[in-house]
């Protein structure tokens, strides 16, 4: 393992970042240009089993905002927010891999209202390109539960 430069360390957490924020942001094209085709999933609370491939996710993107964010009518409800944090990231570089550890703590402002969620997250990018012109995408992601009084309904099921 090397231990990445400031240089490296910012840029490979801006495409942590970029891909992370374009699920709040129902944003295809930003998730498509961050994340591997054949990445691979752990979801604990969508499955059971992994995930294979990028197209579940780029469907689940096309709703997001439906599903998360409510109406996609602006005019229907009142405006709602969805932000995240990461929390205490550990970033290793092996190469061209790049792996990443944190907790992820997600915000979703309601009106009269705030919900936080978190969970551990590994997310393993790899460089497609250069070292002089890199492309960093996502090609794992394994989420782990904590146990929260939320999760444990989930946990116990």
């Amino acid at each position: 393992m090397s231990k990445p430069t400031k240089a490296l360390e910012k840029e490979i957490m801006t495409v942590l970042e970029k891909n992370l924020q374009s699920i709040w942001d129902g944003d295809v094209a930003t998730y498509r240009k961050t994340t591997s085709e054949d990445c691979s999933f752990f979801e604990w609370y969508i499955s059971p089993q992994r995930i294979d491939g990028l197209d579940f996710h780029l469907r689940e993107l096309r709703v997001h905002k439906m599903v998360v964010g409510g109406s996609v009518d602006p005019l229907e409800e009142e405006e709602q927010l969805f932000e995240h944090e990461i929390l205490q990231p550990r970033l290793q570089v092996y190469g061209s891999t790049a792996i990443i550890t944190f907790t992820l703590m997600v915000r979703a402002v309601f009106p009269g209202k705030i919900i936080h969620k978190s969970h551990n997250e590994t997310r393993v990018f790899r460089n497609f390109g250069t070292r002089k012109k890199p492309d960093w995408k996502l090609v794992h992601c394994h989420k782990s539960p904590m146990a929260t009084p939320d999760s444990m309904s989930v946990l116990r099921t």
